[in-house]
């Protein structure tokens, strides 16, 4: 019978376990997934409005020097765009071309009196606000120093009308912003958030990406989200054959300024979370162990209190069976054990009797 007890037990142990570790699996993936999905999210809106901001500040200097043109003498607003570039590791160029396309004053004299009516930045900027994607160099490949990889001069535009006092158009200013310097805004910002970031135009081409990845939108979902301009998230399998969790925000704004087309995805890996869960597990591994070790305490103080007088008091009776002189213990654990051990007794009694 205590065998009996101890299989019953050990059958329901074992069912509890598996059902038990199906369930807190199932519950961890759960919980992972949504811990990396707000993990990501927040760290990547995080990261576009880092960008956004420090672009609109460069918004809001293009916006002051438009109002100066006209108004001050060509030299002096020559002398205020080489203030505006500085050492040129930021802002590359910035000039004012006006409504035929020729460039009158521009940081440096670079690019006076060419024409630049072709250039998307004074086309675009000529009906209003303009912010331009990541493109290489055109007119200023051969006039600005190449970056020190040998790679190509890439630029980020910033464009906008100017007009006179009674409102009407007399040009365009322009801004090229140096693509390497937000590369490194990007990495850095990427670095104190732990995570990667990808910048991705309105196509799901990517334009900037902080650990040399160069997906498509052929092998990623998220890149194809991109061009939806929804905001998303998920684990996905990228090229390099690990998994990740990424989370797209579907703008990088900021007030003012004018829209990139960009979407901002954010990574991480989907076994960044994997300390904290193997913690987790191992304090239910823990539980459970306890639990297990309670319960087999209990079951055996349970056989030793109930089962064990029950079996020696089978034994008795089988022995009374069989003619044994023999007497049941006395009492019991229980009332019903006291009353078979009495009803016993009493049997014994009347064999003894009738012989």
């Amino acid at each position: 019978m205590a065998r009996a007890v101890y299989g019953f037990v050990v059958f329901t142990l074992v069912v509890v376990a598996v059902l038990a570790s199906l369930l807190v699996s199932n519950r961890m993936n759960r919980l992972t997934d949504a811990a990396l999905d707000s993990a990501v999210r927040v760290r990547t809106e995080a990261a576009a409005q880092t960008l956004a901001r420090t672009l609109h500040s460069d918004w809001g200097d293009l916006k002051q020097l438009a109002d100066m043109v006209g108004t001050y003498p060509e030299n002096a607003i020559g002398a205020l765009m080489v203030g505006l570039r500085g050492d040129g590791a930021r802002i590359s160029w910035v000039g004012f071309a006006d409504t035929s396309g020729i460039v009158r004053v521009a940081s440096d004299g670079l690019l006076e009196g060419q024409d630049v009516s072709a250039r998307p930045w004074f086309r675009n900027g000529l009906q209003g606000g303009f912010a331009g994607d990541v493109h290489e160099a055109a007119l200023l490949a051969d006039l600005l120093p190449a970056p020190p990889d040998g790679s190509p001069i890439r630029f980020i535009d910033l464009a906008l009308p100017v007009r006179n006092k009674a409102g009407d158009v007399t040009g365009v200013l322009g801004m090229h912003i140096d693509a390497t310097w937000m590369q490194t805004l990007m990495t850095e910002t990427a670095s104190a958030l732990h995570l990667s970031l990808f910048l991705v135009s309105a196509n799901g081409a990517l334009s900037l990406a902080t650990d040399g990845a160069d997906p498509t939108s052929a092998n990623l979902w998220v890149l194809r989200a991109a061009q939806v301009g929804v905001a998303n998230a998920g684990r996905e399998t990228w090229p390099d054959g690990r998994e990740y969790f990424s989370s797209l925000v579907p703008g990088v704004t900021y007030r003012d300024l004018p829209h990139f087309g960009w979407r901002l995805v954010g990574r991480l890996e989907g076994s960044s979370f994997s300390v904290a869960l193997e913690g987790a597990l191992n304090a239910v591994g823990l539980i459970a162990a306890a639990a297990i070790a309670l319960m087999t305490a209990s079951t055996a103080l349970f056989v030793h209190l109930f089962i064990r007088p029950i079996e020696r008091l089978a034994r008795t009776a089988t022995r009374i069976a069989d003619g044994v002189d023999d007497f049941p213990p006395e009492g019991g654990n229980t009332r019903e054990m006291a009353n078979l051990s009495a009803a016993l007794v009493r049997l014994q009694e009347q064999r003894d009797g009738q012989a």
